[in-house]
């Protein structure tokens, strides 16, 4: 893929090419962004670029040439001087001790042996080297304190690339060095016409670029996932719409057991993430669309706004039995659920006091 190919993109493309016609290129980029959106993908496009032995201007357009020896290496993922750091790097650090670790946080040993220690030797193939860091905003304070003379005096000919969904989780001294380049939320009809151009039903498609907030990245994953995570949707929704007291552990405890069929598919798609996170993001997802059912019943949208908009009666029966106020204070629960995932607590408990709490805000019973 060349820079002229990221899709729906432009500002922020367009930000850096009149960096690179300036001659002007800051060493150290922060992509800001939700995750999907094409930060990764954009990142990439953009060190292919710096690394190209003979860059292709065409209509005031950059882009790498794709013929060079760079270009071949880089697009067979065997590039010297291109460097993708990940929390999961922490199994191949020299400490054996640490490699038993599991990462939630971007540890420091991984920034020390993987772009610190790296960053002070020459280019082995290219003018230059480039260090793609992925969820910067997972990096620790220490880890943010190690990166920050390479940041503010980075050795010549070195780049580093933050991608980074939450921008506040840095710290302001890291953000001061670095250029920030901002990366929106997909047009919704575009994610449907990919998705459905990729074999996926339309009202699956339309539900995922509602649901992901306009990230295709997200909704291609989501749309991949076997079992359908589609038709577990609707079956989660059905259940908790008629949620009493008294269901509240099954419900909890058949979240768990699908979340764990469903982590088994992730890893197979995503098989350089550790299956601990991906477990975590499985159950934050259900967390997501009780925030998403509550969300629509508070606002009584017509079903054609809805994000659920394929369960109307659902959504209908969550508002008549809540209200707007109740479902107002459950989407407050779902934040603090969603907190105690990223915390490890015990997440069969966490959906039991979640729904607990729903069977209890009922004004009526169904």
């Amino acid at each position: 893929m060349n820079l002229s190919e990221i899709f729906c993109q432009d500002k922020a493309v367009n930000s850096l090419q009149r960096a690179y016609a300036c001659g002007r290129l800051p060493h150290a980029y922060i992509f800001a962004g939700a995750d999907g959106v094409g930060k990764f993908c954009t990142a990439g496009t953009w060190s292919k670029l710096l690394l190209c032995y003979s860059p292709i201007i065409k209509d005031n357009f950059a882009d790498s040439c794709g013929k060079c020896e760079s270009c071949r290496c880089f697009e067979g993922d065997s590039h010297p001087d291109f460097h993708h750091i990940y929390k999961e790097l922490i199994k191949f650090v020299k400490d054996a001790q640490k490699r038993k670790r599991q990462p939630v946080d971007l540890p420091i040993d991984v920034i020390r042996e993987f772009l610190i220690d790296k960053v002070q030797t020459k280019p082995a193939l290219s003018a230059a080297k480039v260090f793609i860091v992925s969820e910067a905003e997972k990096l620790n304070a220490a880890s943010q304190n190690a990166l920050l003379k390479v940041l503010e005096e980075p050795p010549a000919a070195s780049f580093i690339i933050l991608l980074c969904t939450k921008l506040d989780n840095l710290l302001p001294t890291t953000r001061s060095r670095c250029q920030i380049v901002r990366f929106g939320p997909l047009d919704e009809e575009k994610i449907i016409a990919h998705l459905v151009q990729a074999g996926i039903n339309k009202n699956e498609a339309k539900f995922w670029a509602r649901f992901t907030g306009g990230s295709i990245g997200q909704a291609q994953m989501l749309s991949a996932i076997e079992p359908s995570f589609y038709e577990i949707k609707k079956e989660f929704l059905k259940r908790i719409c008629r949620c009493q007291l008294a269901d509240s552990v099954d419900i909890a405890q058949w979240i768990n057991s699908t979340a764990s069929k469903l982590t088994e598919s992730w890893m197979k798609i995503k098989n350089d993430t550790s299956k601990a996170d991906i477990g975590r993001q499985i159950k934050k997802i259900f967390v997501q669309m009780v925030i998403s059912s509550l969300d629509d019943a508070m606002k009584q949208l017509k079903a054609e706004k809805m994000i659920n908009f394929d369960q109307a009666g659902q959504i209908q029966a969550i508002e008549q039995n809540r209200g707007a106020e109740n479902c107002a204070k459950l989407i407050e629960d779902c934040f603090t659920a969603g907190r105690f995932i990223d915390a490890s607590v015990n997440e069969k408990l966490v959906f039991e006091r979640l729904l607990i709490n729903f069977a209890n805000s009922a004004m009526i019973t169904n």
